[in-house]
């Protein structure tokens, strides 16, 4: 298997561009900055061709979202999604390094309100269409990218093998942990900045799917 660094470096240039932008515009959060990163990232991940993002975009600067798809969602959770933002902030002094910043406390209440926000955004229907584990884990990397993984369909079945948010991220945490102990490296230099643990993560989840059979390649993903 080729080193995380190596696999970051060589992964998809676009992937890596849509990233720094909702890193750059997610250190505080509203309404404004939940719509336009969650309209930059779910493009770029395949999300709005069907389902409850379909035809979400921005064209001349503006956002098109025909099924209002972002203010449904943010109805649903923008007051405990702002909360766990100031609380990450609070207690966070590097958003690159913030995941594992944390002291063991404030990590296990933020992965416990991820996943009750993760629940949330998955049950909401948008046109008769429900968000999904899909929609929802990357909704939340939009916006608390400093923390949330993105999981597309073939993470979810050949990767992690669970629908559960909360092991997805303790996973994650764990394994991030083991290899920096192994290694003496911090996670978060395997990528130039602006960067998180999650965003370098997930390139490793990808090259984890299956390259063969029903798993080869996620349809909710372009990368």
């Amino acid at each position: 298997m080729p080193s995380i660094k190596l696999l970051v470096s060589d992964f998809s240039e676009s992937y890596r561009e849509v990233v720094k932008v909702i890193l750059t515009n997610s250190i505080t959060l509203n309404r404004d900055a939940f719509r336009f990163n969650a309209a930059t990232l779910m493009p770029s991940f395949g999300m709005t061709r069907r389902g409850a993002f379909y035809g979400l975009r921005i064209a001349d600067g503006v956002i098109r979202d025909p099924n209002h798809a972002l203010d449904i969602c943010w109805t649903q959770v923008s007051d405990e999604l702002q909360d766990l933002k100031k609380y990450i902030n609070k207690n966070t002094s590097n958003r690159s390094r913030a995941i594992l910043g944390l002291s063991p406390g404030s990590r296990n209440h933020v992965i416990g309100i991820a996943s009750q926000l993760f629940e949330k955004l998955k049950w909401t229907s948008v046109k008769g269409s429900d968000v999904g584990r899909v929609g929802a884990s990357k909704i939340l990397f939009a916006v608390l990218p400093e923390i949330a993984l993105p999981v597309d369909t073939a993470e979810w079945n050949y990767v992690f093998r669970t629908d559960n948010y909360g092991s997805v991220l303790s996973t994650m945490i764990d394994e991030t942990k083991e290899w920096e102990g192994k290694t003496k490296t911090p996670f978060e230099s395997l990528d130039s900045p602006p960067t998180t643990i999650p965003s370098i993560y997930n390139v490793m989840a990808m090259n984890a799917r299956p390259k063969t059979g029903a798993g080869r390649r996620s349809k909710d993903s372009q990368f």
